[in-house]
C-alpha cells in the first residue's frame, strides 16, 4: 500500500482540534541510560507521538539489534526493549518492534528496516552524497498505526497507519549521535509533503505531482505519510492552484485552478 497521492483532505480533517502543536525543534535529544552496544556505530531515530509529541521513543539500531524504548522513559537497558533481527539479507535488515503503550492508547504494528542505499534506489546525485557521509550508505524505513487521543475530534479512524521512509528533503537515515537524531512526528497536525526529491517539471511536458497527507519532522526523509486506505474520504480532493512567471514585466502571472483526483 502506497501513501495517497494528489492528496488533500478537507478542512475538518487538516483543521487543528488542539490548542498548540509541539514545536518540534525545542525536543531534547538526550538518552539517560543506554546499553552497552556491541558495535562501534549505534544509529539513533526519535518516533514522537500526538500533536503535543509528549510520548517519545527512542530507536537505536546497533547492527542486528534495534533498542526500543517502549515506555518512553529514556531508559534503553529495561526488559522487552531488546529487538532481535527478524530478516536479514546483505543489503537488507527488519525489525518487528510491536506495540507501545502510550498511556491510555495503544500504537501497533511497529516495524523498522534497514536497506543499502544505492545510486539507483536514491535517484540523486546530491542525497546520495548525503548519505555516505553519515557512514554505511543505508536508509531507514519505519511503519506504526497509531491512535488518536480521545480530544482528536476529526472524523477519522481510531487507529491511522503512518509510513515514513523518505520525502522531498531526502531519504531517512538514523544518526550517528543522539543530538542529530531525526525526529519522527506522529498523530501530529497534518500537511502536505512532497513524496521524493525525484520531482521535476518541465515547461511543455506532463508531469506527475507526487504528495502525501502527514506531519512534518526534523530531517531529511521525516515526513510521516498517511496511508489513504480508510483514512481519507475517496470524495475529497485537493484544489492546485500554481502560479507562473508572466510573459512580460508589465503582466501579471499566471495562475490556475485545477482539481486534482487521481490516487496511487
Amino acid at each position: 500500500m502506497k501513501p495517497y497521492l494528489f492528496s488533500l483532505a478537507a478542512a475538518a480533517l487538516f483543521g487543528a482540534p488542539f490548542a498548540q502543536a509541539a514545536d518540534l525543534a525545542k525536543i531534547e535529544r538526550s538518552i539517560a541510560k543506554e546499553p552497552a552496544y556491541q558495535t562501534k556505530a549505534p544509529r539513533y531515530c526519535l518516533l514522537v507521538f500526538g500533536p503535543e509529541a509528549k510520548f517519545r521513543v527512542w530507536l537505536v539500531q546497533d547492527g542486528d539489534v534495534l533498542y526500543v524504548d517502549r515506555n518512553g522513559n529514556s531508559d534503553l537497558t529495561e526488559k522487552d526493549e531488546r529487538i532481535e533481527l527478524k530478516g536479514k539479507q546483505e543489503n537488507f535488515r527488519s525489525f518487528d518492534v510491536g506495540d507501545l503503550r502510550d498511556g491510555g492508547l495503544m500504537h501497533t504494528g511497529l516495524s523498522v528496516m534497514q536497506m543499502r542505499a544505492t545510486p539507483e534506489s536514491v535517484g540523486n546525485d546530491k542525497e546520495m552524497a548525503r548519505i555516505k557521509a553519515e557512514g554505511e550508505p543505508w536508509m531507514w524505513w519505519v511503519r506504526v498505526a497509531a491512535e488518536r487521543p480521545a480530544q482528536d475530534k476529526r472524523p477519522l479512524p481510531k487507529h491511522i497507519k503512518y509510513v515514513i521512509n523518505g520525502d522531498g528533503l531526502g531519504m531517512l537515515v538514523f544518526a550517528a549521535k543522539p543530538q542529530d537524531a531525526p525526529v519522527i512526528h506522529v498523530n501530529g497536525p497534518w500537511t502536505l509533503g512532497l513524496q521524493d526529491m525525484k520531482q521535476r517539471f518541465t515547461a511543455g511536458q506532463k508531469s506527475n505531482l507526487q504528495i502525501g497527507v502527514g506531519t512534518q519532522g526534523i530531517g531529511p526523509g521525516t515526513f510521516s505519510f498517511v496511508l489513504y486506505a480508510d483514512t481519507i474520504p475517496t470524495d475529497v480532493f485537493p484544489i492546485c492552484e500554481p502560479t507562473f512567471p508572466p510573459k512580460s514585466p508589465d503582466a501579471k502571472p499566471i495562475t490556475l485552478k485545477q482539481p486534482l483526483k487521481d490516487r496511487c
